[in-house]
């Protein structure tokens, strides 16, 4: 859409020499929406009987502009294009509801009869047939609509239905199943949904008997799930007129499960990465920890290794002073000396018998 710079005298002047009703004509803004840009930048405006005072050369009261303004004197207004009626100040569901019923090509009729069912139409017929009525019948494996409603009604249902599976194939979307439930498939999004008939109770009669619930005939379309759920039900307008504005809500739907999804698997990426890295550093301290008790442990060994070799020393000195230093003690003195260089983690002397 193009767009318009406007000073803030230039949009007083503008709402003061043309009605608001024909500023939304050349502007994609709605009544509400102008006067909020008006009040947002202090601009003041012509009071509701203004206009007609004016036709009548009555006279009018005008409020002076005030040039001082703490903001910047800057406001960009969307033009409209012609035969346009999107206000960009609308909410998003009303903006892309009217960007579907504004769509020439769009298939919005429900007929009373079907013409070139969809394939999901037919697979559901056959179900109705085969399953003869009962809800609990699985040997059908096809994709079908999921209806609730009376006998009577099923064929308003199956219009329906038929013709909402057409809208959605022309936005680009389908049906698709997932553990053995149909769902609605926009953009890798599946989306629960289920037609239904409302019904009404009626208390029992006798002292003993129990209620009754009694079809109304009047459709609920429910989709989504938890706080995304969302129903229509028919009223002032049946569900068959507010076609573009549930293809809109599911559009939306999917649109705001998507960037859910991506803040979930970003923050799943945030997540797994964190803790691998708090692994990490736990396995690093966990190989220091046990590289310095193995450092520690081989200080001690070595320790010991010269302790023995101390005592070893003293009992050879010792057997010399005293002149005991037979062949026998020689040999024990060999022995230890060769214990203590297999002791030694700086020597590791093999030793067949320790080793083994």
């Amino acid at each position: 859409m193009k767009t318009t710079e406007l000073t803030r005298k230039e949009l007083y002047d503008i709402v003061w020499s043309t009605p608001v009703s024909k500023l939304t004509q050349q502007y994609a803004l709605s009544n509400d929406g102008i006067k909020k840009i008006c009040k947002q930048f202090e601009i003041p405006m012509p009071d509701g009987g203004y206009w007609m005072k004016l036709k009548f050369n009555k006279k009018v009261n005008t409020s002076k502009f005030n040039p001082i303004f703490g903001g910047m004197d800057k406001i960009v207004l969307t033009l409209r294009e012609e035969g346009n009626t999107i206000n960009i100040d609308q909410t998003p569901l009303t903006i892309r509801t009217k960007e579907i019923e504004n769509d020439p090509n769009a298939p919005l009729i429900v007929p009373d009869k079907i013409t070139k069912p969809d394939i999901i139409t037919i697979q559901t017929q056959e179900y109705w047939k085969e399953s003869k009525g009962d809800t609990f019948y699985r040997k059908y494996k096809k994709l079908r609509y999921p209806i609730r409603v009376g006998e009577k009604h099923k064929q308003r249902a199956l219009c329906f239905m038929d013709a909402l599976i057409k809208l959605l194939r022309y936005r680009g979307h389908s049906l698709g199943e997932e553990h053995q439930n149909t769902y609605i498939l926009i953009n890798t999004i599946y989306i629960d949904f289920d037609l239904r008939e409302a019904s009404k109770r009626v208390p029992a009669t006798t002292t003993y008997g129990t209620s009754e619930y009694i079809p109304t005939g009047e459709f609920i379309l429910k989709i989504g799930r938890y706080s995304g759920e969302k129903e229509w039900r028919d009223g002032k307008l049946k569900i068959e007129k507010l076609l573009a504005r549930i293809v809109a809500k599911l559009e939306i739907y999917a649109q705001e499960e998507k960037k859910q999804q991506e803040a979930s698997r970003l923050w799943r990426l945030q997540y797994d990465a964190e803790v691998k890295r708090k692994d990490e550093i736990k396995k690093r301290k966990e190989e220091e920890v046990a590289k310095f008790n193995k450092l520690v442990a081989l200080s001690e060994q070595y320790n010991t290794s010269q302790l023995i070799r101390q005592y070893i020393q003293a009992e050879y000195q010792q057997a010399i002073k005293i002149k005991t230093l037979t062949p026998e003690l020689q040999e024990w003195i060999n022995w230890a000396n060769d214990k203590a260089d297999w002791y030694d983690p700086t020597i590791n002397k093999p030793n067949d018998i320790l080793d083994a």
